[in-house]
């Protein structure tokens, strides 16, 4: 209650004192409390940018995580989006794929609490992006991405699935046939997309699953592209398809299926 009442009050340098020495006792420093104290204090006081930082290093993800929370539920939407941000973007420069779910669903309510602006959110969602090292870490972005952008939001998912196989995946194959899944998953009345990603899939993946879902594919009747129906521009379909073309160990559109069928069994060797 004293620390609550000093942070209160804006003395700064008695809280600080105070909650020091709470948190250098080995039973009161478990009390998650006085840790979001720290915080709260050292984001009120400018020149404390290093401790700042030091403290978040020494706090778990998974406290933080609740240290963020309950900032929030005070109010302090602010400074909840800023620790959010603290904890998570070393997360992606550094690849640690640790809490970030939780920490990208966190950062993108507090984001648009801050700014509801749906374009801000995309633009800061890139940027987050931009600076991450693990490819995995698109798919919590393309989850908060369609769920708060909306129809809109489908063709931003579909383009950073698209940049992501731009990327050297050849040492994680299962990733790039999981990318391959989530545009198919994406676009499920595009054919022709459709049977490139089943193809693509199948030649990463080279088991009878993937075959048969080839073989479905290629069965169904040829259908025109309709623009209209589709979830994406045309621009982006078109800057799709070749990137997609680029996992294909042939090009299959002027085969008919029974060539498609030969080539295919011949991959899949003892399995077939």
């Amino acid at each position: 209650l004293r620390a609550r009442y000093l942070i209160a009050c804006e003395r700064i340098p008695e809280a600080m004192a105070l909650i020091k020495s709470c948190i250098n006792h080995p039973d009161i420093s478990k009390d998650l409390y006085f840790h979001q104290a720290l915080f709260t204090c050292l984001y009120m006081s400018p020149l404390q940018d290093q401790l700042f930082q030091e403290h978040l290093l020494r706090t778990d993800c998974k406290s933080g995580i609740e240290i963020i929370c309950n900032t929030e539920k005070e109010g302090k939407t602010t400074l909840a989006l800023q620790l959010c941000e603290s904890f998570l973007v070393p997360q992606l420069q550094n690849g640690d794929m640790y809490c970030i779910w939780d920490l990208i669903f966190i950062w993108s309510k507090l984001q648009l609490k801050s700014n509801p602006s749906k374009q801000v959110f995309v633009d800061q969602c890139y940027q987050l992006l931009r600076i991450a090292t693990n490819v995995r870490v698109i798919f919590p972005f393309m989850k908060v991405i369609k769920d708060e952008v909306g129809e809109d939001g489908l063709q931003i998912c579909v383009e950073i699935c698209g940049c992501a196989l731009q990327l050297d995946l050849r040492e994680d194959p299962s990733m790039k046939s999981l990318i391959y899944k989530t545009i198919a998953h994406f676009l499920p009345n595009d054919l022709e997309i459709l049977r490139i990603c089943a193809l693509s899939i199948f030649f990463l993946e080279r088991t009878l699953e993937s075959y048969y879902t080839v073989e479905h594919l290629y069965k169904c009747a040829d259908e025109e592209y309709n623009e209209c129906a589709s979830s994406v521009q045309n621009r982006v379909r078109f800057e799709l398809l070749p990137i997609l073309k680029k996992g294909l160990f042939f090009d299959p559109e002027f085969w008919n299926f029974l060539m498609i069928k030969q080539n295919c069994l011949a991959l899949l060797g003892d399995k077939a």
